[in-house]
C-alpha cells in the first residue's frame, strides 16, 4: 500500500512537468479553452490540465479557488453550447459520432430512464463529457433541467479533479508516512474487518433473497 502511494506523487508530477510551460503561459484561459470544446465534442485535455493546475496551486503559481471558478463556468458553457448543438442537429448529428449504433442505443436508453443524474455521472467519464449534453438535447431534455443538473455535474467535477488533486498533493507525504507506521497487527485487523462486512453482505442478501 505504501508504494502505491509513493507512485502517486511522481505520476501528477509528471503531468505537470508536460503542461506546466503551457499553464504558466497561458494561465487559466487555456483551461477554459480545454474544458469548453470539450462540452461539445472535441476531444482535449481539459481534465489533465486541471488537475495540473491544482497541483500548481499548491506550489503558488496561481489561486486554486480562481482555478475551480474557471473551470466550472467553461464546463458549464461548453456542455450549453454542446446542449443547443444537440437540439438544433437532433438525431443526424449522432449518427456522425464515432460510436457504434448499439452503444448509442445504450447510452441512450440510460439517459432516458436516469435524466439528469445521467447528466452529472457522464461529466466523469471520457467520452461522455464530450457527447452526453450533444445526445440529452438531442433527446429534448428539458432545458431547466439540463442547466441545474450540469451546473451540479460541473460543480462536483471541478471538487473531485481541483480541489481532491490539491489536499491530495498537500498530504499525500504525510498520508503514506502514516501507512508506514502501521503495525502489521492493525493491517491484519482491517483485513479482518472488511471481510466480516463483506460475509455479513453476501449473508443478508442471501435470506432475503
Amino acid at each position: 500500500m505504501e508504494a502505491i502511494i509513493a507512485e502517486i506523487p511522481h505520476h501528477l508530477l509528471g503531468e505537470v512537468d508536460k503542461f506546466e510551460p503551457i499553464l504558466l503561459k497561458y494561465g487559466v484561459f487555456i483551461i477554459m479553452a480545454a474544458v469548453a470544446v470539450e462540452g461539445f465534442g472535441i476531444p482535449a485535455p481539459g481534465q489533465t490540465l486541471l488537475i495540473t493546475a491544482a497541483i500548481l496551486s499548491v506550489r503558488g503559481n496561481t489561486s486554486i479557488y480562481t482555478v475551480m471558478l474557471a473551470a466550472w463556468f467553461a464546463a458549464v458553457g461548453g456542455s450549453a453550447i454542446g446542449y443547443a448543438i444537440g437540439r438544433v442537429g437532433g438525431r443526424k448529428l449522432l449518427q456522425w459520432l464515432p460510436v457504434s449504433a448499439k452503444r448509442l442505443e445504450r447510452v441512450e436508453a440510460l439517459c432516458l430512464h436516469y435524466g439528469g443524474l445521467f447528466i452529472v455521472v457522464s461529466r466523469f467519464f471520457d467520452g461522455l463529457r464530450q457527447f452526453g449534453s450533444i445526445l440529452v438535447g438531442s433527446l429534448n431534455m428539458p432545458a431547466l433541467q439540463f442547466v441545474v443538473m450540469t451546473a451540479l455535474g460541473a460543480a462536483l467535477w471541478v471538487g473531485v479533479w481541483g480541489m481532491g488533486i490539491y489536499y491530495l498533493d498537500q498530504r499525500i507525504h504525510a498520508i503514506a508516512a502514516d501507512f508506514s507506521q502501521m503495525s502489521p497487527y492493525t493491517w491484519v485487523a482491517m483485513g479482518v474487518l472488511i471481510v466480516a462486512v463483506v460475509v455479513y453482505l453476501i449473508g443478508g442478501r442471501g435470506k432475503t433473497g
